[in-house]
């Protein structure tokens, strides 16, 4: 007898389902072999590969996988990509060695805006939802962006190593239904609005606002919406001070 398992565990270990056809649906979704097969050999013979000659191999061949690609992408080296044909990337996108592009389900998409960089093994996912990252947006290193709704985050956000944002919430109703089993509390998602910088360590949880040009201290715990020009700090995070801001 399987034990309790979350909705996607059991998706994911359904007997119904074939390794092969769980996998295609994981790669690459909808699409067809084909798309599996230029996949397959772009991540068999061109993920690994080290230096200028794979920087320029990814450059060259991944971009037909994805839905859209503008002009010199820089892929790094050991990216994980799942259904690039959801994912859709501007120009000059830098994407650090072992970082994760990860769509998941029908419903799913990511877009990246012009000149965003992503750092080392930092994880960018939407599982059913949507993750929008507008141009000039800086992800740290070891950072994880999920989302079963919504994430935004508008032009030049600076989001330090470290951070999680979007997660959802394990609901604990009253139920003889096992914790890890039941549906997630989904509270629409994270907005995060231009030049706001997140602090390292930093997360923000499902449902929460952070206006234009906000400050989130480091290891801070937010739960709760943080207006434009407000330095908040702490876990929970509160205001502590609110920052002068000329307008351009």
């Amino acid at each position: 007898m399987k034990p309790a398992m979350t909705p996607q565990q059991a998706a994911l270990t359904a007997e119904s389902c074939s390794p092969l056809s769980l996998y295609r649906q994981l790669a690459v979704g909808e699409r067809s072999f084909f798309d599996l097969i230029y996949y397959e050999a772009n991540t068999l013979l061109l993920s690994g590969l080290p230096g200028l000659l794979g920087l320029a191999s990814r450059a060259l061949f991944y971009p037909a996988m994805f839905a859209a690609c503008a002009s010199r992408p820089a892929f790094g080296r050991g990216i994980t990509i799942r259904q690039p044909g959801k994912i859709s990337i501007g120009k000059k996108l830098l994407a650090d060695d072992y970082c994760v592009l990860d769509v998941r389900g029908k419903g799913g998409s990511i877009s990246l805006g012009d000149f965003v960089s992503i750092g080392r093994f930092s994880t960018i996912t939407a599982k059913e939802g949507s993750v929008d990252i507008a141009s000039g947006v800086n992800i740290g290193s070891y950072a994880r962006i999920a989302t079963q709704s919504k994430v935004t985050i508008a032009e030049s956000v600076l989001i330090a190593a470290y951070c999680y944002i979007g997660p959802g919430n394990h609901a604990a109703h009253e139920s003889d239904q096992p914790l890890i089993s039941q549906a997630m509390e989904i509270r629409g998602g994270v907005s995060i609005g231009a030049h706001a910088w997140i602090g390292a360590h930093s997360t923000i949880l499902d449902g929460v606002t952070i206006g234009e040009n906000a400050i989130i201290g480091a290891h801070s715990l937010v739960r709760e919406s943080v207006p434009a020009n407000a330095i908040a700090v702490g876990s929970p995070a509160r205001v502590i001070k609110m920052r002068a801001h000329n307008s351009m």
